[in-house]
Protein backbone atom coordinates (compact mmCIF):
# COMPACT_ATOMS: atom_id res chain seq x y z
CA UNK A 1 0.00 0.00 0.00
CA UNK A 2 1.17 3.57 -0.24
CA UNK A 3 1.85 5.52 2.10
CA UNK A 4 0.37 9.02 3.05
CA UNK A 5 3.95 10.60 1.78
CA UNK A 6 3.72 8.63 -1.57
CA UNK A 7 0.49 9.69 -2.54
CA UNK A 8 0.43 13.24 -1.80
CA UNK A 9 4.11 13.07 -4.00
CA UNK A 10 2.28 11.43 -6.76
CA UNK A 11 -1.06 13.45 -6.87
CA UNK A 12 1.80 16.65 -6.41
CA UNK A 13 4.13 15.32 -9.74
CA UNK A 14 0.03 14.40 -11.50
CA UNK A 15 -1.08 18.57 -10.71
CA UNK A 16 2.84 19.74 -12.00
CA UNK A 17 2.69 17.49 -15.38
CA UNK A 18 -1.47 18.35 -15.88
CA UNK A 19 -0.82 22.08 -15.32
CA UNK A 20 2.38 22.39 -17.94
CA UNK A 21 0.32 20.16 -20.18
CA UNK A 22 -2.48 22.49 -19.99
CA UNK A 23 0.06 25.40 -20.73
CA UNK A 24 1.84 23.78 -23.35
CA UNK A 25 -1.68 22.53 -25.35
CA UNK A 26 -2.79 26.64 -24.23
CA UNK A 27 0.50 28.40 -26.10
CA UNK A 28 -0.07 25.60 -29.49
CA UNK A 29 -3.60 27.56 -29.47
CA UNK A 30 -2.84 30.80 -29.03
CA UNK A 31 0.19 30.57 -31.43
CA UNK A 32 -2.34 28.94 -33.49
CA UNK A 33 -5.07 31.91 -33.03
CA UNK A 34 -2.60 34.21 -33.90
CA UNK A 35 -1.47 32.69 -36.86
CA UNK A 36 -5.25 32.83 -38.11
CA UNK A 37 -5.77 36.27 -37.56
CA UNK A 38 -2.51 37.70 -39.14
CA UNK A 39 -3.83 35.59 -41.94
CA UNK A 40 -7.42 37.61 -41.92
CA UNK A 41 -5.81 40.43 -41.52
CA UNK A 42 -3.96 40.09 -44.85
CA UNK A 43 -6.72 39.39 -46.60
CA UNK A 44 -8.66 42.14 -45.04
CA UNK A 45 -11.21 42.67 -43.23
CA UNK A 46 -14.98 42.01 -43.60
CA UNK A 47 -14.66 39.00 -45.92
CA UNK A 48 -15.24 36.14 -43.62
CA UNK A 49 -19.07 36.93 -43.25
CA UNK A 50 -20.82 33.96 -41.37
CA UNK A 51 -24.20 33.75 -42.69
CA UNK A 52 -26.61 31.48 -40.64
CA UNK A 53 -30.43 30.11 -41.57
CA UNK A 54 -31.58 32.13 -39.21
CA UNK A 55 -29.58 35.90 -40.63
CA UNK A 56 -31.07 34.05 -44.29
CA UNK A 57 -34.29 34.20 -43.14
CA UNK A 58 -34.65 37.80 -41.87
CA UNK A 59 -32.84 39.37 -45.03
CA UNK A 60 -35.08 40.76 -47.11
CA UNK A 61 -36.11 39.02 -50.55
CA UNK A 62 -35.20 39.94 -53.83
CA UNK A 63 -38.30 40.11 -56.17
CA UNK A 64 -38.84 39.70 -59.71
CA UNK A 65 -39.51 43.25 -61.46
CA UNK A 66 -43.19 42.27 -61.98
CA UNK A 67 -43.61 41.64 -58.23
CA UNK A 68 -41.14 44.23 -56.65
CA UNK A 69 -43.66 46.57 -58.80
CA UNK A 70 -46.33 45.08 -56.92
CA UNK A 71 -45.17 45.15 -53.66
CA UNK A 72 -44.12 49.13 -54.12
CA UNK A 73 -47.57 49.51 -55.23
CA UNK A 74 -49.11 47.62 -51.71
CA UNK A 75 -46.81 48.81 -49.61
CA UNK A 76 -47.35 52.68 -50.43
CA UNK A 77 -51.18 51.79 -50.23
CA UNK A 78 -50.76 50.27 -47.40
CA UNK A 79 -48.95 52.54 -45.83
CA UNK A 80 -51.06 55.67 -47.40
CA UNK A 81 -54.13 53.95 -45.81
CA UNK A 82 -52.72 53.25 -42.36
CA UNK A 83 -51.83 57.08 -42.65
CA UNK A 84 -55.09 58.17 -42.74
CA UNK A 85 -56.72 55.63 -40.09
CA UNK A 86 -54.46 54.28 -37.23
CA UNK A 87 -56.48 51.63 -36.32
CA UNK A 88 -56.00 50.53 -40.09
CA UNK A 89 -54.05 46.91 -39.49
CA UNK A 90 -53.22 43.64 -41.66
CA UNK A 91 -55.90 42.27 -39.84
CA UNK A 92 -58.54 44.98 -41.83
CA UNK A 93 -56.41 44.37 -44.60
CA UNK A 94 -57.08 40.60 -44.64
CA UNK A 95 -60.87 41.10 -44.20
CA UNK A 96 -61.29 43.75 -47.24
CA UNK A 97 -59.31 41.06 -49.08
CA UNK A 98 -61.94 38.13 -47.79
CA UNK A 99 -64.33 40.14 -48.66
CA UNK A 100 -63.64 40.93 -52.25
CA UNK A 101 -62.65 37.48 -53.23
CA UNK A 102 -65.44 36.12 -51.74
CA UNK A 103 -64.35 34.42 -48.81
CA UNK A 104 -61.35 33.33 -50.37
CA UNK A 105 -58.55 35.67 -48.37
CA UNK A 106 -55.06 35.68 -47.67
CA UNK A 107 -54.14 35.54 -44.03
CA UNK A 108 -52.76 38.75 -42.08
CA UNK A 109 -49.49 37.27 -41.38
CA UNK A 110 -49.12 36.78 -45.25
CA UNK A 111 -49.84 40.35 -45.98
CA UNK A 112 -47.76 41.21 -43.64
CA UNK A 113 -44.46 38.84 -44.37
CA UNK A 114 -45.13 40.17 -48.17
CA UNK A 115 -45.34 44.00 -46.70
CA UNK A 116 -41.89 43.45 -44.82
CA UNK A 117 -40.63 41.59 -47.57
CA UNK A 118 -39.18 38.12 -45.68
CA UNK A 119 -41.71 35.86 -48.27
CA UNK A 120 -42.09 35.07 -51.79
CA UNK A 121 -45.80 34.74 -51.72
CA UNK A 122 -48.33 32.29 -54.00
CA UNK A 123 -49.98 33.65 -57.35
CA UNK A 124 -53.29 33.48 -55.71
CA UNK A 125 -51.68 36.19 -52.70
CA UNK A 126 -50.32 38.03 -55.03
CA UNK A 127 -53.54 38.07 -57.51
CA UNK A 128 -55.33 38.50 -54.16
CA UNK A 129 -53.08 41.80 -53.53
CA UNK A 130 -53.20 43.43 -57.02
CA UNK A 131 -57.03 42.94 -56.52
CA UNK A 132 -57.04 44.81 -53.31
CA UNK A 133 -54.70 47.61 -55.11
CA UNK A 134 -56.67 48.01 -58.00
CA UNK A 135 -60.29 48.85 -55.86
CA UNK A 136 -58.24 50.83 -53.33
CA UNK A 137 -56.05 52.79 -55.09
CA UNK A 138 -58.56 55.03 -56.79
CA UNK A 139 -60.43 55.15 -53.28
CA UNK A 140 -57.26 56.45 -51.27
CA UNK A 141 -56.29 58.79 -53.99
CA UNK A 142 -59.66 60.68 -53.34
CA UNK A 143 -59.42 60.31 -49.52
CA UNK A 144 -55.81 62.50 -49.90
CA UNK A 145 -57.42 64.65 -52.49
CA UNK A 146 -60.49 65.91 -50.22
CA UNK A 147 -58.32 65.64 -47.44
CA UNK A 148 -55.42 68.07 -48.71
CA UNK A 149 -58.69 70.19 -50.23
CA UNK A 150 -60.44 70.88 -46.52
CA UNK A 151 -57.06 72.50 -45.34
Amino acid sequence: MFTSVEFFCGLLMGLVLSLSLYYKIYNQLNNINQKLETIIQAIGPGKFKVKSKSAKLLSERNYLEDIEDLWKNFKNLFDKKSGLDSDYSFNKLATEIRELREEKGVAASTLKSFYQRKTNPRKRTLEAIQEWIDKNKETVNEDVSSNNNDM
